[in-house]
């Protein structure tokens, strides 16, 4: 029951044409531009809660390429956390995962005939997630974890209309299609699986995955766009855990350089307009040898992400209990 930032440039793009064509002086939401608009919409929501939600491509800063409207720019904070109960060595641990995160979404849309100046959207993003699974240990190399959780979270957008053709058109559907508040559920159930093993140099660690995202709106002030679709997001990494023969205050100091294949399906691959991400970087890992301390690791890094007309940063602090 809302719609997000995408939906603006094809939006206009699409229904220009027609509404200069017909000679309409009122930019009419049609049954037709609503279900279009439904999809488009659909798109961009998939993708924003893709960033939100995932470790894969979150908390970091991101310029999606456009060739025929202004660059996009993501920038995304998450605050994950996750904990195993039990100990290391029991064949079935629970786990409690959680996560809050912050998105802003900003983008410039030209009017139709390239004429005034450009339009300007920011859509942001507050998220609270969280959620349950088990680690189940196969072999003492082979996990399996699955997991399941649901997050909720409050999207809003705030639209500029700065030329005369969205101050004459677009401006009549305000509230409608632009400048709109929406409430959303996302159910996303996961299985991961983690591989280690230990050659000499240090202890490779290889992790694939799969999470599926249900999106389902509840609350809106809109009475177009209805939210009901659904992304996946296949995940592939290795990395491997090497010493770097040097601690801090006793506490032995690691690196673990790193290489991650996203691979995006469902709706949120319009949204963004490419399904395969790459990401590569390392991280400074220090283990806690303190049995008083209350973390297990600490971790903190950072990785260079690309994909196609699609770039940025990602950026990692984190914790093991």
């Amino acid at each position: 029951m809302k719609r997000s930032i995408t939906i603006l440039s094809v939006v206009i793009t699409a229904t220009a044409a027609s509404i200069a064509r017909a000679d309409v002086p009122l930019f009419e939401v049609t049954p037709e531009i609503a279900k279009f608009v439904n999809g488009v919409v659909n798109e961009s929501i998939n993708a924003n809660t893709l960033f939100a939600s995932q470790e894969a491509i979150s908390t970091g800063r991101y310029t999606q390429r456009q060739s025929n409207q202004p660059d996009k720019e993501y920038t995304t904070i998450r605050f994950p956390g996750e904990m195993a109960l039990g100990n290391p060595s029991d064949p079935v641990r629970p786990v409690l995962i959680g996560n809050g995160a912050l998105l802003r979404n900003t983008a410039g849309y030209d009017s139709p005939e390239r004429v005034g100046e450009s339009d300007f959207t920011v859509t942001s993003l507050f998220t609270l997630s969280s959620g349950v699974g088990a680690l189940i240990k196969l072999t003492d190399s082979l996990t399996v974890a699955p997991l399941v959780s649901l997050s909720y979270s409050h999207v809003k957008n705030r639209y500029d209309f700065n030329n005369a053709y969205s101050q004459n058109y677009l401006s009549q559907v305000d509230e409608d299609l632009f400048n709109w508040d929406m409430d959303l559920f996302t159910y996303t159930p996961a299985l991961k699986v983690y591989y280690s093993r230990d050659v000499g140099i240090g202890i490779v660690n290889y992790h694939i995955g799969y999470t599926y995202l249900l999106n389902d709106s509840f609350s809106d002030n809109s009475g177009v766009v209805d939210i009901n679709s659904s992304t996946g997001l296949l995940t592939d990494r290795i990395d491997i855990l090497t010493p770097l023969g040097v601690g801090i205050e006793g506490s032995p100091l690691f690196i673990r350089p790193m290489f991650q294949w996203n691979n995006i399906s469902g709706s949120a691959v319009k949204g963004l307009g490419l399904r395969d991400l790459f990401e590569m970087g390392a991280d400074l890992v220090v283990k806690m040898l303190d049995d008083s301390s209350l973390f297990s690791t600490i971790t903190v890094g950072g990785s260079y992400v690309t994909g196609k007309s699609f770039e940025g940063y990602h950026i990692g602090l984190g914790v093991t209990f």
